[in-house]
């Protein structure tokens, strides 16, 4: 039994029996934890919609200053999710949740009353981005290593699969709440908004009930690169993040790059963008409540190389089409599919890692979900020679290649296990 957990508690190991009928729900610990998570990101809803207003309209900047904004968060959240997870795995979650969101509350009340007094400037826009970018490295290992201690891991998948719901319901009506308030009260006060998610999400948080922290092993490895250095000596687990890195960095440009295809590809204007996010996060939440129906099959590696390389086919087509009904039909389908194979992933590595590595390897995982803006910036410098539509293809079917490619040269993805048949970690000694 892990964690420490007593029979029936949060934390105990996969047994055999079926996951319960509400899945993660059925744990109180986890509906507290989801309402908070719920509530911090409709707060980051309004910062990713206010920060765009308040560079591009507010201190009437250039595009390309909306991707310096966004490099600068994402580069620090980079560099430091490897030492961030070595804290998730020696620090109490939750003391790193609630300092690393009371600290990003203080950031976004700050630089509210800066945008309400006039002081604002592009530099100090910079410099806040980087500041959230490194609080959100902090959170973002610990984040994912507090599950185990919520829900018993037969009830994984949908844990994994009810938080990926949460950005992808936020996809569909945050662009509308978050565009809708920021015109009623204006960006300054958006901030205010933004701040005050992330206090209650703090509250709830501080209030956790868990099971103990892992104790651990002795003899284990405690140093900063372990949980990279687990990653390449297990062929499975190399597999899974190496898609996700693939799929963030060259498939999921696309996203940065959709107010291009509405304007000038597409000819549909704002109107047309927002109906094109709106599919791509229906797409995106059917997905992932596919996953918790089926998320535990003994295919579910095959399924994750098969709708990864599917994925790239559509992203491709989105790429290709002239036509606003075909493109909305593939935003819908690569919406689906994506958030199907990032789910399995992620539900691998929370049932198969030791707990002992966990905060280090979710930490290396969580790096990957911010190499979008890298590879969107990429991309886009690309579309400067080839056009955008070229260039958003080639990312798309170089991530459909490199599924295929995993699904020659790694059996340990294609035969992974049923959930229910309770699969041990690997080891580090282990080759998987």
């Amino acid at each position: 039994m892990a964690w420490g957990a007593r029979p029936g508690q949060a934390g105990q190991a996969t047994d055999d029996s079926p996951a319960p009928r509400l899945g993660a729900f059925s744990y109180p610990a986890y509906r507290r934890f989801w309402f908070a998570s719920l509530v911090r990101v409709f707060g980051m809803q309004f910062h990713i919609f206010a920060a765009g207003w308040l560079v591009v309209a507010e201190l009437d900047r250039s595009p390309v200053w909306l991707g310096i904004v966004g490099l600068s968060q994402a580069l620090p959240t980079i560099v430091l999710s490897v030492p961030a997870g070595l804290l998730a795995d020696r620090f109490e979650h939750r003391k790193l949740l609630v300092i690393g969101q009371s600290l990003s509350t203080l950031n976004y009340l700050a630089l509210a009353l800066l945008v309400v007094t006039g002081l604002v400037n592009i530099w100090i826009v910079i410099g806040w981005a980087i500041l959230i970018g490194a609080l959100s490295a902090i959170s973002n290992p610990a984040q994912q290593a507090i599950l185990p201690r919520l829900i018993e891991m037969r009830a994984m998948a949908s844990a994994v699969a009810f938080n990926s719901a949460i950005w992808n319901s936020m996809r569909i009506v945050g662009p509308a709440v978050a565009g809708v308030l920021i015109a009623a009260i204006g960006v300054g006060q958006a901030f205010f908004v933004a701040g005050a998610g992330f206090a209650v999400s703090t509250l709830l948080i501080a209030t956790l009930r868990l099971a103990p922290m892992p104790v651990r092993s002795p003899g284990s490895d405690n140093s900063l690169l372990s949980g990279l250095r687990y990653i390449f000596a297990h062929r499975l687990f190399l597999a899974v993040v190496g898609l996700s890195f693939f799929s963030s960095l060259f498939g999921m440009s696309y996203q940065f790059l959709m107010p291009i295809f509405a304007n000038e590809v597409l000819a549909v204007g704002s109107t047309g963008y927002g109906t094109m996010a709106a599919f791509a996060g229906v797409g995106g939440l059917l997905g992932t409540l596919s996953v918790v129906k089926f998320g535990a099959t003994r295919y579910r590696g095959q399924l994750m190389i098969a709708t990864a390389a599917l994925f790239g086919v559509m992203v491709a087509g989105f790429a290709m089409s002239t036509w606003f009904a075909l493109s909305l039909g593939l935003l819908f389908v690569a919406g689906f599919l994506s958030s199907v194979y990032l789910n399995v992933g992620m539900t691998t590595l929370q049932v198969m890692v030791p707990n002992e590595l966990r905060g280090r390897v979710m930490g290396v995982w969580s790096m990957t979900w911010f190499l979008t803006s890298v590879g969107g910036f990429v991309v886009g410098a690309g579309a400067e020679l080839v056009g955008t539509p070229a260039m958003v293809a080639t990312g798309g079917l170089a991530v459909t290649a490199f599924a295929v490619g995993l699904y020659a040269i790694s059996p340990e993805l294609r035969s992974l296990p049923r959930l229910e048949s309770s699969p041990r970690p690997l080891r580090s000694g282990a080759r998987g």
